[in-house]
This record gives C-alpha cells, structure tokens and sequence, in this order.
C-alpha cells in the first residue's frame, strides 16, 4: 500500500473566502475551479463552519509538549557548545532555569534534530603528515632480514583499552568524533 502525500492546511483566509463564496451561493464546482481547490476541500470546509460556526483550527487531540521550539532550540545551542554534556546535565540546567523535563525528552529532541549520544573514537584520525610518517617508517624496515624481527621485542596487549564498557565517555553529534587523547594520564 502506498503512502499518502501529507498536505498542507489551507490558510484561514482562503478558508474564510471558501465560506463567503458559499454565502453567495454558489456551488462547489465554481468555488473549487475560482480558488483552484479541490471539490472535496470545499465541501469539507464548508461542513465544517456549518457543524462548528468556525473556520479557524479547532483544537487536537494529544498532549501538548512540554518542550516548545525555543526551549528545543536551547539545548541544541547547549549541546553544540559542550558535546560532551549529558542528558541528565541538561536537564540541570533547565530544572535551575524552572522547567522540569526528564531526560528521555531532552534525548528525543536532539534525536529529531539529528545529534545522537555517539561514543568517540579512541585514536585521533590521521591527518596526511601521520600518514606521510607511517609510509615512510613501513618503507624504512620493509626490506629487513628475519634475523632483524627476530631481535625485536614484542608488545603484546593485556587488557582493556583506557575505557571499560560502563566508563566510556558520550558526545552528542550527528558523526563520529575523534576523542582528544592528550588529555587523558
């Protein structure tokens, strides 16, 4: 089954011309083919102002939200300053402001305006000289006897990186981000 196109609402004025063409009797085709509106619109407006005595939107079903565009704009400004914020932080800063959300609505707004929670990546990308370097080491030993490797003292890993699973650090960002390991003893 194919998706339906959602339309647009049709602004109150041309909802208001619609009732007015009707008051002067004239019928749904002339209305429809002056306004360049469907027919079914025309007679659904017009069933409208005589059920309710209005053209103007009547109110939805559903709760309201308790974050409006300017407070979802406000965090998304928090976030993009600070990546590394969480959720419960901002909802911190908002509770100080005087508006009590929980964290799972602040994780939805940022999720619908693209910046999800991502855990950084552990090495900085590699920039050309860090490439440049590498190619010009692999090349220095890549003609080296079996005798040469066999003197060379071998690192093996014993563990975990820096991070266990719990303790990995979050970032709000729509891609992958390298994580700054300069920081870090």
């Amino acid at each position: 089954m194919e998706k339906r196109k959602k339309t647009k609402e049709l602004s109150e004025d041309l909802r208001s011309k619609i009732v007015r063409k009707h008051g002067q009797s004239q019928g749904y085709k002339s209305i429809s083919k002056d306004l360049n509106v469907p027919v079914s619109t025309a007679h659904s407006v017009i069933k409208k102002f005589k059920a309710h005595g209005t053209v103007a939107n009547l109110p939805r079903c559903g709760r309201k939200r308790k974050i409006d565009e300017r407070f979802q704009r406000k965090i998304v400004r928090m976030v993009d300053k600070e990546p590394r914020l969480t959720s419960k932080q901002v909802q911190a800063a908002l509770q100080s402001e005087g508006t009590t959300v929980s964290t799972r609505t602040i994780r939805r707004r940022l999720n619908e305006t693209g910046l999800y929670g991502r855990i950084p990546m552990k090495t900085p990308r590699l920039t050309q000289r860090h490439k440049k370097a590498r190619l010009e080491f692999a090349k220095t030993y890549l003609r080296k006897p079996k005798t040469f490797w066999k003197n060379v003292l071998w690192d093996t890993p014993t563990g975990p990186g820096p991070y266990t699973q719990a303790q990995k650090p979050m970032e709000w960002s729509t891609t992958l981000v390298s994580l700054d390991m300069s920081s870090e003893v």
